[in-house]
């Protein structure tokens, strides 16, 4: 992700910096969440205790229609598995099944902040007998739930849709659930989200639809497992007024069009982590064409942004291939982006990038490509290792600005190095307090502590374990333990003690 950027307090004492860099230090570079217009979060969750509908009974309601506004009685069956184990964000995601496919159907229109949607989520059991279902979701009212076909009781409690087979479902077995809702998106702060004021799908001016999900967002437009932790695959149809296009992840693979509506079914083949999923509704001219070595490349560009645009991009097909050389085959089947009229913010969205129309430039492009790899193909295996997404992403994007030239990058990071130690965040770059989640040290900090580990481990071993790193956990998550593994492998020696200065 990238924010539009604010004064950054860097001083540039070096005459030797090139040009481009001095403009780049100076404009400042993915400060986060200041400012008037910021958001203040709710009270930060970390430290507290579980919630208690992690551990406490639920009630069951009779397979009927059911809105999440409505009051509980009191609750008369057990209900576990509520949080996926994130201690970070206990109150996401959920255990006892894994999610193998979602299938998205909407109805979507701009004028009408509404959704009317049917999901599918295609999934295996994974514990023993497991007595309850759980989903991530917030607010909308809830039409009909299934569970193989069937009418199935469930309850809707804290942000938590929680169905109860008649039987427990064996270890092993596959299931089926449809959840039908519609309604308007509850509109709140995230607690991780100082610089939007809500998370979810935005409906803007009656003439455009965009998703913002990281960290905590997909929740509040369908119900899904919210946590990198359970990547699925995905099939969306998007079904929207005559004349508007519908974009989302992976490949547009039909078009349906009729006198009144069109429905655009697109698919993505490859494990995702639902902040990861993507609709973007507007008026778009479709731009295609391929890297040097192949790789599709599709994007969906209003015509206001357009020669901004081509400006931007127009060294993303040689910037893919470079970032394949180095870090391991691009993972996915495409690559583009998406503008929209978002505020100040983009979003690595898989395969296709949300690209916010004011942030048009090619630090922005190149930032959000680096993600493909830091983020999407590795998922965090906990929200709190930011710094490894973030971080990277900075650095990576430094790393082609300069050229990869190493005393450019030196310069740039000992600017850095001052920035962040004359901002003073007092928290460890490894555990930031969840309202900082997305700091300035998260960026400029993790971009700093990337360089020092290759400055640690050489060249060489440095993209050999990045290499690896990818080889061996691509397609999931990641902790970083686990990176730190990877990276002591290829350099031959313990990096524990590195680590730890760094990150505790």
């Amino acid at each position: 992700m990238k924010m539009q950027a604010l004064q950054a307090k860097v001083k540039i004492n070096n005459p030797q910096i090139t040009q481009i860099t001095q403009i780049f230090l100076i404009l400042g570079f993915l400060l986060i969440g200041c400012g008037e217009e910021t958001v203040a979060p709710p009270t930060p969750i970390q430290d507290e205790p579980i919630p208690a509908i992690f551990a406490t009974p639920t009630l069951i309601v009779s397979p009927t229609a059911v809105s999440p506004n409505t009051a509980a009685p009191t609750a008369t069956a057990p209900a576990d598995g509520l949080s996926i184990g994130d201690p970070y964000a206990p109150e996401l995601g959920n255990t006892g099944y894994d999610a193998q496919h979602y299938t998205l159907q909407m109805t979507l229109d701009p004028a009408i902040t509404h959704i009317e949607a049917t999901v599918q989520i295609e999934g295996i059991v994974t514990q023993p007998n497991l007595a309850a279902l759980s989903f991530d979701l917030v607010g909308f009212d809830i039409a009909d739930v299934l569970l193989n076909g069937e009418p199935v009781s469930f309850a809707y409690e804290n942000d938590k849709l929680i169905l109860f087979p008649a039987q427990p479902l064996p270890e092993n077995s596959q299931f089926v659930v449809s959840v039908a809702y519609a309604g308007a998106p509850v509109e709140r702060p995230s607690p991780y989200v100082g610089f939007a004021a809500s998370l979810g799908m935005s409906f803007v001016n009656g003439e455009s639809i965009y998703v913002l999900s990281e960290p905590d967002g997909s929740r509040y437009w369908f119900p899904n497992n919210d946590h990198p932790r359970d990547k699925a695959t995905y099939r969306f149809e998007i079904t929207v007024p005559a004349g508007l296009t519908a974009v989302a992840n992976g490949l547009l693979i039909e078009q349906i069009d009729s006198e009144t509506t069109s429905t655009f079914v697109w698919e993505h083949d490859f494990l995702m982590a639902s902040y990861l999923a993507t609709v973007v509704v507007g008026n778009f001219e479709r731009v295609e064409e391929r890297s040097p070595d192949g790789v599709l490349l599709r994007h969906y560009v209003t015509e206001e942004a357009m020669a901004e645009f081509e400006t931007a991009v127009a060294d993303v097909g040689e910037a893919i291939d470079w970032m394949s050389d180095r870090f391991g085959p691009y993972p996915y089947e495409a690559f583009g982006f998406v503008t929209a009229d978002v505020s100040s913010v983009s979003l690595e969205t898989q395969t296709m990038v949300l690209l916010a129309n004011n942030m048009i430039g090619q630090r922005t492009v190149m930032h959000e490509l680096a993600h493909m790899w830091f983020g999407n193909w590795v998922s965090l295996d906990s929200w709190q290792q930011m710094w490894r997404n973030e971080g990277f992403a900075t650095y990576v994007q430094l790393m082609w600005e300069t050229g990869d030239d190493p005393e450019d990058l030196q310069l740039v990071i000992e600017s850095f190095r001052s920035a962040v130690e004359e901002n003073g965040d007092d928290f460890p770059l490894g555990n930031p307090p969840p309202a900082q989640l997305f700091s300035f040290n998260t960026y400029f900090g993790g971009a700093v502590f990337v360089h020092e580990l290759r400055q640690e481990m050489g060249d060489e071993a440095f993209f050999s374990g990045l290499q690896t790193y990818f080889a061996t956990y691509g397609g999931g998550t990641a902790s970083d333990d686990q990176f730190r593994e990877m990276m002591e492998a290829a350099h031959g020696a313990p990096l524990d003690d590195f680590f730890a200065e760094w990150l505790e």
